[in-house]
């Protein structure tokens, strides 16, 4: 089995390979970061993999390259995996869900299921799954990857780029400065 992490993803693909690992089961754990400096929970991810396999975009830590490029190694190399889970960027999880369904191997994503009301009401984390309309925050987060529609994913996520762009600029965090004033 692989779990896949990439970015911050890496923090919840942790518990799953963890577990994994603790019922006995062989795991092969890819995680990918841009860059050595943005690296998370390396260490504690090597204590729960039978082998842990780092790649940065860049190649300062590790294989340069993405997970994808890992994972396609390892099974060129001969790795026979039955399941791969991956956990991170709409896009990693696209990628790395296309080159599973071309050898055949069942893989599971992790959609963000972030909502605003907890009832699946304001549609914040919708997807497409299989032509059905799913809810990440009701009926996921974890689903089919071969069945995800990605690009509608990506899509959404986009919708408020540029708002929360501008907001990124203007806003200033009120912290205890402010409350003690």
């Amino acid at each position: 089995m692989a779990v896949i992490g990439g970015g911050l993803g890496t923090a919840i693909a942790y518990h799953q390979a963890k577990k994994l690992h603790s019922l006995g089961i062989e795991v092969d754990t890819i995680i990918g970061f841009r860059t050595q400096d943005l690296i998370i929970l390396e260490d504690e991810m090597a204590a729960v993999s039978d082998r842990l396999i780092v790649a940065t975009d860049d190649g300062s830590n590790g294989h340069q390259g993405f997970v994808t490029d890992m994972l396609d190694k390892c099974i060129a190399d001969g790795t026979d995996y039955d399941l791969v889970i991956a956990i991170g960027p709409i896009i990693m999880m696209k990628m790395v869900s296309q080159l599973t369904k071309k050898y055949g191997i069942k893989t599971i994503v992790s959609m963000n299921p972030v909502m605003v009301d907890g009832t699946g009401m304001c549609g914040g984390c919708r997807i497409t799954v299989d032509g059905e309309i799913k809810f990440a925050c009701v009926d996921g987060p974890d689903f089919d990857g071969h069945l995800v529609d990605f690009d509608e994913a990506m899509r959404r996520q986009m919708m408020y780029q540029f708002e929360e762009s501008e907001q990124k600029e203007t806003h200033h965090c009120q912290g205890k400065e402010a409350s003690n004033a």
